[in-house]
Parts: structure tokens; sequence; C-alpha cells
């Protein structure tokens, strides 16, 4: 049990950040969990300390840091099959690769969802909650390459959200409560926007150290954040991700023939229309079905296993192999 917290912290994989909680604490915040009067109480308290009673914590030698034992189900098969599958390989076709403004997506990010019980400093109208996806979808859209936009162009439609909404979004992102370090194309774009929306020539210059108060100051701070993410669309949609690899698999599940005894999977797998896959249908696919397809696709080349370089047939390779080491763990 480590002390990471929050949804960018998910998929933290470096073992030197993950420190064991001191099992004292978590007896006094579960105890304080349980004694709070009212929910908001209880809702802080498992969102800031991970925490919440159970009749466990009766037993004075109770310290869930060494005693509690994740499950097959939901850490390997629901857990990491499912995120290997869904979101390392990109089988899934509900996968988003293109804005319905048009403009192609470079990244996914766990995004927060407004709480106005969590977020209590940013106040946004109800009309308005829904700019906070808004904003979030758009800056996840590239703005470098084929169907991009450009920074400018980006800024004009965050400009177009009330700033509660931007402010949200840049406290769930932990950005700095300051102007520093920005990078000079954001703060000479705030200046050469203020200066086009100025009707008389002023000297405007962009405000470094101050904190953010106003609508520019926290479009500023989001898109110094997105210069820090990939630009462009040419990573995001993968070569393992391929609507003919999904097509395949389907075929695959079609036609190969199993016992009785064997639990079915989705024909249409992949598709948002076959719904939420179970553990027991992700341990099917991961020792049964999709082992048989991507060994063939890719770790057979005319007979002979692909070559050890740079192509993209290696690459798959890579791909494979680290597929099937997880899949022998379920």
């Amino acid at each position: 049990v480590c002390q990471l917290f929050g949804k960018h912290n998910l998929f933290n994989t470096n073992h030197s950040q993950w420190i064991r909680k001191d099992k004292d604490k978590l007896r006094h915040w579960a105890s304080a969990y349980r004694d709070a009067q009212t929910l908001k109480e209880r809702k802080s308290i498992s969102e800031t300390y991970g925490v919440r009673w159970s009749s466990l914590w009766l037993l004075e030698y109770w310290d869930p840091t060494r005693m509690l034992v994740i499950d097959s189900m939901h850490c390997i098969l629901e857990g990491l099959v499912r995120f290997q599958c869904r979101e390392v390989l990109r089988l899934d076709a509900s996968k988003r690769q293109v804005s319905p403004k048009g403009f192609k997506y470079a990244f996914d990010w766990q995004w927060a969802l407004y709480d106005p019980e969590i977020a209590i400093h940013v106040e946004i109208s109800p009309k308005h909650i829904p700019q906070v996806a808004k904003i979030q979808d758009a800056l996840c859209w590239a703005i470098e390459g084929e169907q991009s936009l450009s920074l400018d162009e980006l800024w004009t439609r965050l400009d177009g959200n009330v700033s509660g909404a931007l402010q949200f979004v840049a406290w769930s992102l932990e950005l700095s409560p300051l102007l520093n370090n920005i990078h000079p194309d954001i703060s000479s774009l705030y200046v050469e926007r203020a200066k086009r929306k100025s009707k008389r020539s002023v000297d405007v210059q962009f405000p470094t150290g101050k904190p953010p108060s106003q609508k520019n100051h926290f479009i500023a701070l989001l898109l110094n954040w997105r210069l820090m993410q990939p630009r462009d669309a040419s990573k995001f949609v993968v070569e393992t991700g391929r609507p003919e690899v999904l097509t395949y698999i389907r075929q695959v599940i079609q036609k190969t023939t199993t016992p009785a005894w064997l639990n079915s999977v989705p024909k249409d797998f992949g598709d948002p229309k076959a719904g939420t896959l179970k553990a027991d249908e992700w341990r099917t696919l991961s020792t049964v079905y999709l082992p048989i397809a991507l060994i063939t696709l890719w770790g057979d080349t005319d007979g002979s296993a692909p070559p050890e370089d740079d192509s993209e047939a290696a690459y798959l390779l890579k791909a494979l192999d680290h597929t099937m080491a997880l899949f022998q763990a379920t």
C-alpha cells in the first residue's frame, strides 16, 4: 500500500515512490470516518486519506498494509489484463481518435470530474459545469500535424468558457498557484492577444510570478501544461490498435472450436455494444482467444519469428512478448 494520491498517479510504476502507509494513522482516520457527523466529512476523509471504517479495525492487531490480499479477479483480470488490452494495445473500437470538431486527439488523460464538495474554493453555476468536460476534451486535441489546431486557436476555444471552469481544470491538474516558468510561446501569445483585443496602444506585459486571477491567466497555465504533453497524434493511435487487428480477433473468436465447458465471450469484442466484460470473460480471452490471434498476427512472419530490429514487425513482437508475459499470470 503506497501513499500516492489522485488519478494521475493511478499507473505510477516508480517503485521508489511506493511508501508503506502508517497503520496507526490509518486507524486514526478510519475511526474519524466512523465518528464523522456528516456525509461531507466522510467523503473528505475518504478522498484525502483513502480509508473508511471497517469492523476489522476492532482487532488490535489489524494491519491492512500487511494483511490485505489483492484478488486475481479485480487486480489481474479486471485490472491489469483489461488495461493492457484496452489502454496499451488499444483493442477498443470506442477509443476516440478524432474529436467531434474534426481535430485528432494527441493523448488521453485521467481527468477529474467536477465535485463542488471537493473543489470548495471554485464556484461554477450548474449550467456551466458541462464546460469542464469541454475544456478537458479540447486540451487533448493535437496542436501539431494533420487535423490539428494552433495554440492561438486553442486559446480562442478555451476563452469561450467561464473562468470558474478553467480554474477548476487548472486546480485538478495541480498546476502552480503562481504564473512562473511559463513557456515563451505562451507568454508571447498572451501579450499578442491582449494587444489585439485592446482598442488603444498599451504596453502589455505577462504577469510573471503573480497568482492567476483572470480568465486569460488560467488559460495561460493550461496551455503551458498542454505544451508538456504529446503535441501530435502520431503516437496516439498505435499499430496494435488498428481496426484490422480487432477484426481478426473477432474472426478468431467466431471460428475457434472450443469445448462446451469453456465459457463464451462477446463475438463483437472491442465494440461498445459488447458491454462491460466480466472477469471470467477476460480470463477466457487472455488464455485462449487473444494468444491465438496475437501470436498468429504478430509472432509469425512467413513461418519465421519477426526480426529484432527497429521495424514495425519487431515492435509488434515486443508488444506480443510483453502481453503474453502478463497473460501467463492469469
